[in-house]
Order: C-alpha cells, then structure tokens, then sequence
C-alpha cells in the first residue's frame, strides 16, 4: 500500500488555520522548500525559556512532533541558525502564547 505524504506548504498551512482559529500569534521565521521542507517551529511560553520542536518517523513509520531543544532564546536562535546552515529549504515558524499551547499534537498521524 502506498501513502502520500503533505507537502509542507499545505501542512503549514493548516497549521496556521488551527493557530488562527485559537487567536495564537506567529510569523514566519524563515520559508523553505514548498514541497519537502522540513520544520522546525519556535515556541515563546513567556516563562523565560523557549522550546524548540521538529517533526521525526517513529517505529512505526507515523510522523509525529517532538521536542528538539529547550533552553534560552539564544540557544534556540543558534539551534535554528545550525539547522538553516545544513539545510536551506527548511521552515522555521515561531509561535507566541503566553500559554505555551502549540496544538503539535493535533497534527500527529495516528
């Protein structure tokens, strides 16, 4: 059986409908490759320390959100830069909620 996967213009997308929906301000960080980019997304709590989460494949072969980095803005800056110096078509989006939600979840596959 094969699947399809989302290109990575359309899952942003998405996700920035559901942010949207939640009243959850972001920006773009930086845009990448439309079709196969991978993503990093920036999350600001306002506690002081900022997360830094990535899309992996499990074990079972579901792509799923987790966190990548914790750790001052700095870090997390410097994490994003190293990352954009390897691969230019990556995404970068960078969230702000003094909650810290981020509904990564909500885009898991099951």
């Amino acid at each position: 059986m094969k699947f399809f996967r989302v290109t990575t213009e359309l899952w942003v997308s998405a996700y920035r409908m559901k942010l949207e929906k939640e009243g959850i301000p972001f920006y773009f960080y930086k845009k990448g490759d439309f079709s196969a980019g991978a993503i990093l997304i920036k999350v600001h709590s306002f506690e002081g320390e900022v997360e830094l989460f990535h899309r992996i494949i499990d074990l079972n072969g579901k792509q799923k959100w987790e966190l990548l980095l914790i750790g001052s803005e700095q870090k997390i800056d410097n994490a994003i830069k190293r990352q954009s110096d390897m691969d230019p078509d990556i995404w970068v989006l960078a969230i702000d909620d003094p909650r810290g939600k981020n509904y990564l979840n909500d885009f898991d596959e099951l």
